[in-house]
């Protein structure tokens, strides 16, 4: 039977004790930090922390949040199947790590960002059960000045577990510290870690941000890479009618196995790597197993199609 919404455990009230205390960074050591203001119903308080205050009760809130995904969630797995042709690689073992009701440590998917549909069309490839809990959908950052323009367009991507993000602010800013607060709680957070939409077949140098996330987690992720192309042709950036989809477009999808990040952690965490070298060590762990998984999931969907033609 499905949980209902007002049943979640709560972004309002983040959890207090974690199971592994991590050396705190000290932000005051990075005078690029800026002071940024975001729009209702998220709120920076004085301490810098961002926070969701609803005008509603907790249970209307969670609720009609639950609504919103599930109803984006229909929506898109419509649209992939009878206005796309997809195709999805080993999205069972990301399930089976998703679903697992004694799972102890929070989720961090990491993808290539193709284009204004990515989210939530690679969700749509999920199972519908996955959605049952708000406690197994994802929590994601977006772009502020895109998504949260407006009063109306800032509760709807709120209620969609998106976080407003200021580009250029630093891997400090509120939005980061809200997304380190939802994986210290053991939820499931993704980040397109190249930082803008990049339509290219190949990827941009990733931003530090990741880095940070799993720096300073209390409690290690579960890394997952995601690796997908075609999204990028139903919506094409150069188009004058951008927010038409164009219908019939290829589209692939392919999970990773998770990402192995404990040996540079545990050095970190021990004194014997400093920071910054350790921000670089993880982007280029997950750069190269992002580019492992574009040319499994090419060779993939070339010996499917070859077996088709046969």
């Amino acid at each position: 039977m499905a949980q209902r919404p007002e049943d979640e455990t709560s972004p309002f009230e983040p959890q207090k004790s974690y199971q592994i205390p991590s050396p705190p960074i000290d932000p005051s050591a990075n005078p690029g930090i800026k002071t940024v203001v975001v729009p209702p119903p998220y709120y920076v308080n004085q301490t810098g922390k961002m926070i969701l205050r609803p005008n509603c009760s907790l249970r209307l809130w969670n609720f009609t949040s639950w609504c919103c995904i599930t109803s984006c969630v229909l929506i898109a797995k419509f649209f992939l199947r009878f206005c796309a042709k997809s195709t999805v690689y080993n999205k069972e073992p990301f399930i089976k790590v998703l679903m697992d009701p004694q799972r102890t440590r929070p989720i961090l998917t990491v993808a290539n960002h193709l284009s204004t549909l990515d989210d939530p069309l690679l969700w749509a490839s999920l199972p519908l059960a996955t959605n049952r809990s708000l406690n197994t959908v994802r929590w994601t950052l977006g772009a502020q000045e895109i998504c949260f323009t407006s009063s109306l367009l800032s509760h709807f991507f709120a209620f969609g577990q998106v976080v407003p993000t200021v580009r250029g602010a630093g891997i400090y800013q509120p939005a980061m510290n809200f997304a380190l607060d939802r994986l210290n709680e053991g939820k499931w957070v993704h980040i397109f870690p190249e930082g803008k939409i990049n339509p290219t077949p190949s990827m941009i140098p990733l931003r530090w941000g990741v880095g940070r996330l799993m720096m300073e987690t209390s409690n290690l992720p579960i890394v997952v890479p995601l690796w997908h192309k075609g999204l990028q042709e139903i919506m094409p950036l150069e188009r004058e009618s951008s927010y038409i989809p164009i219908l019939g477009q290829k589209v692939v999808i392919a999970f990773g196995e998770p990402i192995d990040l404990k040996d540079v952690l545990t050095k970190f965490h021990q004194g014997k790597i400093e920071e910054r070298e350790t921000r670089i060590k993880i982007t280029d762990v997950i750069f190269s197993a992002l580019n492992e998984l574009q040319k499994t999931a090419e060779a993939l969907e070339a010996d499917r199609v070859k077996e088709k033609t046969l």
